[in-house]
């Protein structure tokens, strides 16, 4: 869809939720147009406005956009993850293939929700000027606290989008949107998405607010550690960031209130509980399943892609993956010796009552961020606090402790630990190792889903194809 029409949609969406989490109006009497009706100037005049308007960009992210699988096609471009042949899973073999095409609908659906939340969020950051103008005493820091959210949120967006589209326009107001907006760099997107978490970094709490998933100054500081590690890889290669994300990566493993769960059994939370009411240490960010939606929405976004057969792993990963407890928590073997992702760690139950909470961020990870960062910032591959956050990530998994690791070393651990989760794509790309990991794939997996000849994905131009429909609307999104 027109990015401009998402906009304007995602403004009338997040407007709609936010009026109904202050009327407590149910959708049956409301009048057919009212979502068109309220203009957002009249809707931001009272305190209850600017809570209900944070929630209301909240509202826009909850509809399958972390959920479902169908978004994140580029998935399996990485070794991680192998496609099945035939019916629907043609869109995920596009990328496993390196080959997807502009018209794939299940990446085009992930591109059109990603642009909605930043119409939300760019919707109420227009309006802090009238809301500072009623606000005053303890309700400043309600709208600070607010303002943090948003630009969290924010943030978060552009860094999916960039990660997974390239180069993209930058739309930061609602006003004057023409539809033909250019390209942005790599250099102007990033900037913004490091102000975005700067600012939520220093305008949010260490605890969040009236709801457990609700951003606090921990999970920007963590994300922000991330955003700085890929922006001194691939494509920037800003390396001066590497001392960025190891020193904000350790600000919070030193003083946060996160640590590794003892057993690997705990780190994905549980259907009866969400992970923070379970006590989960290991969650950083983290978004809510809800079995009362449809089944798009009741558990995180890999189960369902077990479920359905869409989800394998490549043969030569994991024959490297090390043996012991953790590959035992991760992988299953079905009856015909296929390898699959196990039940144990991404969902228990039938498609439609998986009811897990969707993990992605968690404090291993960090501690995985931090360990690369600071052998590239040091040149050291024997610093002591960076093995040190490396071995309690190899001692948790049933491995011994290194005495020494290369930057490699630590991106192969992060794989094998968030195996089928979310970073394996993105590690491929800042790091330039594409070449070197199809190189390692087994002719088993060669047969079964061969990579095109002429790819699409490149290591010099790793990009999601921007929409066919988007770049006929808009011929500057041409690359």
């Amino acid at each position: 869809m027109h990015i401009k029409r998402l906009i304007i949609r995602a403004t009338e969406k997040m407007l709609f939720l936010s009026f109904l989490a202050v009327s407590f109006i149910s959708c049956d009497n409301l009048p057919v147009d009212t979502q068109g009706e309220l203009a957002a100037e009249q809707f931001y005049s009272s305190v209850a406005d600017i809570e209900s308007g944070t929630l209301g960009v909240y509202s826009v992210m909850s509809d399958r956009l972390f959920a479902n699988s169908e978004n994140y096609c580029q998935f399996w471009a990485a070794d991680d993850r192998t496609a099945a042949t035939g019916s629907n899973k043609t869109f995920y073999l596009e990328y496993d293939q390196l080959k997807p095409l502009d018209t794939n609908p299940w990446q085009t659906n992930g591109w059109n929700q990603l642009w909605e939340i930043i119409g939300a969020a760019n919707t109420f950051l227009d309006n802090e000027e009238q809301m500072r103008s009623f606000v005053q005493g303890a309700d400043e820091e309600l709208l600070e606290r607010s303002l943090g959210e948003v630009h969290y949120l924010r943030g978060l967006i552009y860094f999916e989008l960039v990660r997974t589209w390239g180069t993209i326009p930058l739309i930061t107001s609602q006003e004057d949107v023409t539809g033909q907006e250019p390209l942005a760099s790599f250099e102007e997107i990033y900037a913004l998405i490091i102000e975005d978490l700067k600012f939520a970094k220093s305008h949010l709490g260490a605890t969040p607010v009236n709801g457990i998933y609700r951003a606090t100054s921990w999970m920007a500081q963590s994300l922000l550690a991330n955003v700085y590690l890929t922006t001194a890889g691939f494509p920037l290669k800003n390396t001066a960031n590497y001392a960025l994300a190891a020193a904000e990566a350790k600000d919070v493993i030193d003083n946060g209130p996160f640590e590794l769960e003892a057993e690997l059994s705990g780190i994905m939370g549980t259907q009866e509980t969400s992970l923070s009411d379970n006590g989960n240490t290991e969650a950083i960010i983290a978004f809510p399943a809800n079995i009362g939606l449809d089944g798009w929405n009741a558990g995180n976004f890999q189960a369902e892609s077990i479920l359905f057969g869409d989800k394998w792993v490549e043969i030569a990963f994991y024959n490297n993956f090390p043996p012991g407890s953790r590959k035992d928590f991760t992988f299953d073997t079905s009856d015909t010796g296929q390898v699959l992702y196990s039940l144990e760690k991404f969902g228990e139950q039938d498609f439609g009552s998986v009811n897990k909470d969707i993990n992605y961020l968690r404090y291993s990870e960090l501690l995985l961020i931090y360990a690369e960062a600071q052998i590239r910032d040091t040149g050291s591959n024997s610093d002591a606090s960076a093995l040190s956050a490396l071995n309690a990530v190899r001692n948790r998994a049933g491995l011994v402790s290194v005495s020494s690791a290369t930057w490699e070393d630590v991106v192969w651990e992060k794989a094998w630990e968030l195996a089928g989760e979310w970073s394996r794509w993105y590690d491929i790309i800042r790091t330039e190792t594409l070449d070197e990991v199809n190189a390692l794939r087994d002719a088993y997996d060669n047969n079964l889903t061969p990579l095109s000849s002429t790819p699409a994905i490149t290591e010099a131009f790793p990009w999601c194809p921007i929409p066919a429909n988007d770049v006929a609307a808009n011929p500057n999104l041409v690359k």
